[in-house]
C-alpha cells in the first residue's frame, strides 16, 4: 500500500520555495506565467514506508492513528522488528505478536544493519519468541513495554553500533531525527489539505 500523497515542491523564483499537490501554470510568489524554473518540480521524499517491504529493520508508528493524519510529538510511539522475511514482532498488553501488518502500512523504518548481519539477527528475535519473559503477564506500560523489548533485542544482537544504555539513549540516538521528519512532512500534507499552497525560504 502506497498512500504517498505526493507533495510537491520548486522555486520558480530564487527566493522562495513553493509546495504544492499540483505545479501551477502561475507563481504564486511572483504571479507570473511559469516559463521555467530556478529549481525543477522535485517530489518531496514520503518519509513512511510500509513495515512488510522493509525486512531485517527495526520499525515505528503512533501508538493510536497515524503519522500523517493524528501524529503529535507529544503522543506515545510504538515500535517492532522485522525478520528477514518481513514477519513483523510486536510486543504490547498482548504478549508478543507476529505479523499484525495492517497497522504498519505507514511507519518508519531503520535499516540498521548488513546483510552479514541477517542470520544473527533472525536468531535473536527467535530465541527472544521463545523466551516466557515477553509473555502478555509481565507487559507493564512503563517498564516492560515495546521499547524494553527493541533495546534487549539490540543488546543481545550485540552489533557494535547498536549499542544503547536505556530506552532514552535508543530514542535519541536512532529514533528522533526520523520523527522530525516526519513531524515536519505531516505539518505540511495538513495545511496543503487546506490550501493550494506553502511558501517558504527552504526547501527540502
Amino acid at each position: 500500500m502506497d498512500n504517498d500523497p505526493g507533495i510537491m515542491c520548486f522555486r520558480h523564483c530564487p527566493a522562495k520555495s513553493v509546495f504544492c499537490r499540483n505545479v501551477p501554470a502561475t507563481c504564486p510568489v511572483c504571479s507570473s506565467h511559469i516559463h521555467d524554473f530556478f529549481i525543477i518540480p522535485f517530489r518531496v521524499p514520503y518519509p513512511l514506508t510500509n513495515a512488510g517491504h522493509n525486512p531485517t529493520s527495526v520499525v515505528i508508528r503512533p501508538a493510536r492513528g497515524s503519522f500523517l493524519e493524528d501524529y503529535n510529538a507529544a503522543q506515545d510511539l510504538h515500535i517492532g522488528i522485522v525478520d528477514s522475511t518481513s514477519n513483523i514482532v510486536e510486543f504490547d498488553r498482548n504478549g508478543l505478536i507476529v505479523n499484525n501488518v495492517m497497522k504498519w502500512t505507514d511507519c518508519v523504518a531503520f535499516k540498521v544493519v548488513p546483510v552479514a548481519w541477517t542470520v544473527q539477527w533472525d536468531n535473536t528475535l527467535s530465541s527472544m519468541l521463545r523466551d516466557p519473559k515477553w509473555k502478555s503477564a509481565n507487559y507493564n506500560e512503563i517498564s516492560m513495554n515495546c521499547f524494553d523489548f527493541v533495546l534487549e533485542f539490540f543488546n543481545i544482537l550485540s552489533y557494535e553500533d547498536l549499542k544503547f544504555t536505556s530506552k532514552e539513549d535508543l530514542c535519541r540516538r536512532l529514533i528522533l531525527s526520523k520523527i522530525q521528519n516526519v513531524i515536519k512532512y505531516s505539518s505540511l500534507y495538513k495545511v496543503l489539505k487546506n490550501q493550494e499552497y506553502v511558501i517558504s525560504n527552504k526547501y527540502v
